[in-house]
C-alpha cells in the first residue's frame, strides 16, 4: 500500500454537496490548520501540490484529497506527521478557521489579484457563474432520479432475500474480520471517508489505491446494498475496540461501499477492482427462482440508473467546462510573483 493515500473530502449526491472535511484529519493529531481563500483561477490546487512536495519529498505518509468537480485538482492535503492540514475552504465547502491565530490560519491568495482589472468582467462572471449553478442542479436532478431507482431496486432484492443466511454470513465475517491480534485503539472511533464519487470523468474510485495488506470482498447480485452488512462489521469492530473508516455511497446518500479497520490492516469492499484473501458470496443468499417476478422491473430499473447517472455525469462535464472558463478571467490577472512570496513564507513558517 502506498504510503500517499488519494480520496475525494466530498462529493456531489442526489441531495447537495456530501462533505467529510470535517474529518480530513483526526482532531487529536491537528496541530495546524491553514485555510486557502480565493477565485477559481488562483492557484490553490497547485499551491497544496508545492507545499505537499516541498513537506514530503520521500513519499511520507500523507493524504491527497481531490475534487470531485475535478479530479484532477486538489481540495486538501493532510501530513499527519507534522500534524497539518491545508485545505480549500470556498465554495461548495466553505471552511473557516476554528481556532483562529492559536492554531489555524488563512491564506487568501484573491489578495494577488489585480481587482481593477476584474471588476469590468462583473457580467460574465455573473453569466457563467449562473450557468455553472444550472448545470449542477440538473447533476442533482439525475442522481436523485438515479437514486429513486437504486432504491427501489435494493427493496425488491430485499424482499427476495433469506434474511436468515444473510444473517449467519454476516456473522461468519465478523468472525473472519475479527480473528486479528492487533491491540484496540485508545478510543475507537468512526470516521468517513469517500474513495467513489460521480465525477465530470464518470463514475471514479479511488479504492484500488486505499487497498490495505487484507482485503475482504463481498459478492453481491447489482441491486443488492449491503449496507447493513457493513454497519454490523463496524459496530463488531468498534465493539471490539477498534477504529473504523465508512466508505461512504455519494450517489445514494446513507449507504455504505467498503469498510476499512485499520488496526487490523484489514478493508472489507464490494469493489472487483482488488485481489482478495477471503469472499464472501451474499448473492448465494438469494433463493433459486427468487427473483423470476421481478426480474423485468429490476432490468429497467439498472437502465434508468445507468442512464441519468450518465446524465448526471455529462451535466457535472459541462460545469467544469464553465468552471475552467471561470478561471480564463482570473489567471491573466494574478500577480504570481506574489503568489510564490507567499507560497515561501509560509514553507518557512513550515520547516
Amino acid at each position: 500500500m502506498s504510503s500517499v493515500r488519494s480520496l475525494f473530502p466530498g462529493a456531489m449526491g442526489p441531495d447537495g454537496f456530501i462533505s467529510c472535511f470535517d474529518h480530513l484529519l483526526p482532531e487529536r493529531d491537528l496541530r495546524r490548520m491553514i485555510v486557502l481563500k480565493g477565485g477559481p483561477g488562483v492557484g490553490k490546487s497547485t499551491f497544496m501540490r508545492r507545499v505537499h512536495a516541498a513537506l514530503c519529498p520521500d513519499g511520507q505518509p500523507s493524504t491527497l484529497y481531490f475534487c470531485s468537480g475535478d479530479p484532477d485538482s486538489l481540495d486538501a492535503v493532510a501530513v499527519p506527521h507534522l500534524g497539518l492540514l491545508l485545505l480549500d475552504g470556498t465554495a461548495p465547502h466553505v471552511v473557516d478557521p476554528v481556532y483562529p491565530g492559536a492554531r489555524d490560519s488563512i491564506v487568501n491568495l484573491g489578495e494577488c489579484l489585480d481587482e481593477a482589472a476584474m471588476r469590468p468582467r462583473l457580467p460574465q462572471l455573473r453569466a457563467v457563474m449562473a450557468d455553472h449553478a444550472a448545470c449542477s442542479r440538473r447533476a442533482r436532478a439525475c442522481m436523485q432520479a438515479a437514486a429513486s431507482l437504486s432504491r427501489d431496486n435494493a427493496a425488491l432484492l430485499r424482499g427476495a432475500l433469506d434474511g436468515d443466511r444473510v444473517a449467519q454470513m454476516t456473522r461468519a465475517l465478523i468472525h473472519a474480520v475479527l480473528t486479528g491480534d492487533a491491540p484496540p485503539d485508545g478510543s475507537p472511533v468512526v470516521r468517513p471517508v469517500i474513495t467513489d464519487a460521480v465525477t465530470p470523468k464518470g463514475e471514479l474510485s479511488l479504492i484500488a489505491e486505499n487497498a490495505r495488506p487484507r482485503v475482504i470482498r463481498l459478492c453481491r447480485h447489482w441491486a443488492m446494498d449491503v449496507t447493513p452488512v457493513l454497519h454490523a462489521v463496524s459496530a463488531a469492530a468498534q465493539n471490539a475496540g477498534y477504529a473504523v473508516e465508512e466508505h461512504l455511497g455519494p450517489a445514494v446518500p446513507g449507504t455504505l461501499l467498503h469498510l476499512g479497520i485499520p488496526a487490523l490492516h484489514t478493508l472489507i469492499t464490494t469493489s472487483d477492482l482488488l485481489p482478495s484473501e477471503l469472499t464472501f458470496d451474499f448473492s448465494a443468499c438469494l433463493p433459486p427462482g427468487a427473483l423470476l417476478r421481478q426480474e423485468c422491473a429490476l432490468e429497467q430499473g439498472r437502465a434508468g440508473i445507468q442512464m441519468h447517472l450518465h446524465r448526471a455525469v455529462s451535466a457535472l462535464a459541462q460545469a467544469k467546462q464553465l468552471h475552467d472558463e471561470m478561471e480564463t478571467f482570473y489567471v491573466p490577472n494574478m500577480d504570481f510573483g506574489q503568489w510564490q512570496k507567499r507560497l515561501d513564507a509560509l514553507l518557512q513558517t513550515l520547516g
